[in-house]
């Protein structure tokens, strides 16, 4: 099914100038964006933000005609290979959905390694520019990588009051990959798969006690904080990688000053994805606070122990082995080379997961 539709017209249209040198096309673009997330939900909000931006850099050459919420077009696990297929022109996904179609991506999605979102995605944006195997990743799935945001660390969010990382063995929480494991093995919790989008009616029938793999912006637009006690920092780091992708056919047929000024959106993107995080962020605490939800950060035993309890080498190395069976490109070497380039940029991040002390 293909929504878009690329409009010809009888004139040479000016879409911008590109380096002092005023270039043409025959084509208007209008895109079909599609999202499985609230439309009030930072995932949305910067996204639109960079599509309207787009549009003003190109002078409405490129903009979006529709926009889709809460999978009102595709599931959440849906997006990537569906824009693949040009069921929608971009969409946003995350890779927890589909691992095994982005090995290399979700090895950013290893725990315990940065809270600095606004880091990670500046390296995975060189990383995608830079190394071969990680695009090619994308373009075996007929997708180009507009942008990636900037993940923020998880939290976790329960009915109970919590005092202590003793306090939430046996509750039941929405997991996400293998931070559901974690939490398994370490907390003592019970992991329940499922979407976001399922939280809230789960909460509220008690099919579940709480979530995790959760950004701290989260809850307050999905309306979770009526049902949640306690929100915590377990100190796990960022734990997820989501970005915008476009169908790569019509990438491909884009002038190609429209292409640079999407790169170059793309490594401008990290500081303002993060700006509306810290946004977002301080809503979430607001509204909780409005409401006496509860906040608690693990101590640092705390964090020690729970490491301790998953085997984190053991975990690491399991992670890399699982993802080698996944592509043919050297997933050990492919994680140095990008804790490398993520080393370069965390200590220029001044981003803080901020709870009320």
């Amino acid at each position: 099914m293909k929504i878009s539709t690329l409009f010809k017209t009888g004139a040479l249209l000016l879409p911008f100038a590109f380096a002092g040198v005023a270039e043409t096309a025959q084509a208007q673009v209008n895109l079909v964006y599609s999202t499985y997330v609230a439309q009030g939900s930072t995932s949305n909000r910067q996204y639109e933000v960079f599509l309207d931006e787009l549009s003003a850099r190109t002078n409405g050459f490129v903009k979006v005609k529709d926009k889709l919420y809460l999978s009102a077009l595709m599931k959440a696990g849906d997006h990537l290979t569906g824009v693949g297929k040009r069921v929608a022109d971009v969409g946003y996904f995350c890779t927890g959905y589909t691992p095994a179609l982005l090995p290399l991506t979700s090895m950013a999605e290893l725990p315990y390694v940065s809270d600095k979102g606004d880091a990670v995605s500046a390296a995975l944006h060189e990383m995608y520019e830079t190394n071969d195997a990680l695009r090619r990743e994308y373009h075996k799935q007929n997708v180009e990588l507009v942008a990636f945001d900037a993940p923020s660390a998880t939290i976790i969010g329960v009915n109970k009051e919590i005092k202590s990382a003793a306090d939430l063995k046996g509750l039941k929480v929405r997991a996400y990959g293998d931070l559901g494991k974690i939490a398994g093995k370490a907390g003592g919790m019970i992991p329940v798969p499922m979407s976001t989008a399922e939280i809230y009616t789960s909460m509220q029938t008690g099919a579940i006690d709480g979530y995790i793999g959760i950004p701290l912006w989260m809850p307050g637009p999905e309306n979770w904080l009526p049902l949640t006690k306690t929100l915590i920092a377990p100190a796990m780091g960022t734990y997820y990688t989501c970005g915008l992708v476009m169908n790569l056919d019509l990438y491909k047929g884009l002038p190609d000053n429209v292409k640079q000024e999407m790169a170059k959106m793309r490594r401008e993107f990290p500081k303002k994805s993060i700006a509306l995080v810290e946004e977002g962020d301080a809503a979430t605490v607001k509204d909780a606070q409005a409401k006496g939800v509860k906040f608690y950060r693990f101590t640092p035993a705390e964090v020690d122990a729970w490491k301790k309890t998953t085997d984190y080498d053991a975990l690491k190395a399991e992670w890399i082995k699982t993802r080698q069976a996944r592509t043919d490109a050297n997933v050990e070497e492919y994680l140095k080379q990008y804790q490398a380039i993520l080393a370069k940029y965390v200590p220029q991040s001044n981003y803080e997961q901020r709870f009320p002390k």
